[in-house]
């Protein structure tokens, strides 16, 4: 069988660079996203009338997903997702590939930025860190591994709860206003959370460490949605090599790189999650 049979060359006006596709494979996944956009059981005539292709096609393809388990066939001879993409999902939690992706990106940084940075996801109200790297410098400042802190008291938290969806938000703010954990007004969390959005970071003086500028970036994932927050405590000292911007930039560079090895990037950019549907994937 000739390899073009297989895979078929993309232009170069497509994406910009050379590429593949393939024919068989991009069938298949039009199905199972078919199908999974569709809240009933479904016949191969309307999955193909759907699609706008053969029954032919369609048939093979079915025939395939139906044997790895992907599907099932009911009784009237109608089409269901089976669980196997969900159990496929919760083999690799999201947490293990985000520190898989995060944690060579976050050394480089440590190496290149003379200071030390952690990595943090939402957890309720609260900010977890999954990762911690420490600057090479013998003077550091570091947060241990599995810390949680009141959202609103870290950069981090900031970052996240900015990009969270407006309902979640709203719900957690409030609940903050209510406790009384000194977080300002609401009138003033507000503010603090729309400049974050609006600049797309926080960067500012901490709020447990005098002295500590907080550089606290965005991650997403591959739809764009921000799933965690990438956060350099820039510490000043005489050894440390580079100034606040080089610092700054080189995080920016970096949450961009974990985001890149997430699936986000130029050629996603136009499936932006909407943040009215989506759960977050690490919180209740």
């Amino acid at each position: 069988m000739r390899a073009a049979g297989i895979a078929e060359t993309i232009d170069e006006g497509e994406s910009g660079r050379n590429g593949y596709r393939v024919p068989a494979v991009e069938k298949a996944l039009d199905v199972l996203e078919f199908m999974a956009s569709s809240a009933e059981a479904l016949t191969q005539t309307e999955i193909a009338t759907g699609l706008g292709r053969s029954i032919h096609e369609i048939y093979r393809i079915l025939l395939l997903l139906e044997k790895r388990g992907y599907i099932f066939r009911t009784q009237s001879d109608r089409f269901r997702l089976s669980l196997k993409l969900f159990e496929l999902a919760h083999m690799h939690p999201p947490v293990n590939r985000l520190v898989e992706c995060a944690l060579p990106v976050m050394r480089e940084l440590t190496a290149n930025a003379d200071q030390s940075c952690h990595l943090v996801v939402r957890e309720g109200q609260n900010a977890l860190v999954v990762l911690q790297i420490d600057s090479p410098l013998p003077m550091r400042y570091s947060v241990a591994l599995g810390s949680h802190f009141p959202i609103l008291e870290t950069s981090s938290g900031a970052v996240l709860l900015a990009h969270s969806n407006r309902a979640e938000r709203d719900r957690i703010v409030e609940r903050i206003v209510a406790a009384g954990e000194g977080q300002g007004t609401r009138a003033e969390i507000e503010a603090r959370l729309n400049e974050v959005a609006r600049l797309g970071y926080e960067m500012r003086a901490s709020l447990a460490v005098e002295a500590c500028t907080n550089i606290s970036m965005p991650v997403r994932d591959h739809t764009g949605a921000v799933i965690a927050a990438l956060t350099v405590p820039l510490l000043p000292q005489k050894a440390a090599r580079f100034d606040r911007d080089t610092v700054f930039e080189r995080a920016r560079a970096a949450a961009e790189k974990i985001s890149a090895a997430l699936g986000w990037g130029e050629s996603t950019s136009s499936l932006r999650a909407d943040p009215e549907r989506r759960d977050y994937p690490f919180s209740d």
